[in-house]
């Protein structure tokens, strides 16, 4: 049986500042969240759940590719909030807290399914990293995975989780799709996305 690694989008935030859903924000013929599910899947990760707010609940299951969809009905809290009702549903989902879960927003585009391979050979919870700094994906031991379970649901994860970095390259890790202005920058990297 091969082993898999099970992985969380976060998308339940309300994108005030960019003034719609980065999830369904269209970047090389595919919404961020259809890139992130098939990033993913492409990488061998299994099960894929995806945190939404109830807004986007429907438009998140048309792109899910079979991934798991569930509601953050308190979004306002926070990513650590949003991180747990994902674990939450991932051990409904595998019947346990997994050894080693990724985790990746949907506001940060710019990686590829190939550098999730590097975060899951890790043994520690690590993150990527190129020449623009430290970025998502992250991967997450069980441990850590413990941690955030028993955490506050507005306690920053950097609070929580101290991440050994892990370098790649051919990236868009500073990359972060908050305003009109990131959206444009997304929009001038499309190549990068023609490929997962």
């Amino acid at each position: 049986m091969v082993k898999t690694t099970p992985a969380i989008i976060l998308s339940a935030g309300y994108s005030k500042r960019l003034g719609e859903h980065k999830a369904l924000v269209e970047v090389a013929g595919k919404t961020l969240l259809e890139h992130a599910v098939l990033k993913l899947q492409q990488a061998g990760c299994g099960p894929v759940i995806i945190v939404v707010n109830q807004e986007l609940q429907f438009d998140a299951l048309m792109v899910s590719n079979g991934a798991v969809v569930v509601v953050n009905k308190s979004p306002e809290n926070g990513r650590t909030g949003s991180l747990k009702v994902g674990l939450t549903s991932m051990l409904s989902e595998l019947g346990r807290m997994p050894n080693k879960a990724i985790m990746c927003p949907v506001d940060r585009p710019g990686w590829k399914a190939s550098h999730i391979g590097k975060l899951t050979e890790n043994d520690r919870s690590c993150c990527l990293t190129d020449n623009s700094g430290n970025g998502h994906p992250v991967a997450l031991v069980k441990d850590d995975l413990l941690a955030i379970m028993a955490a506050n649901d507005d306690v920053p994860l950097k609070d929580i989780v101290r991440f050994e970095s892990v370098a790649v390259d051919n990236t868009l890790l500073s990359l972060n799709i908050d305003t009109p202005e990131d959206k444009a920058r997304l929009t001038e990297s499309a190549d990068f996305f023609v490929e997962l």
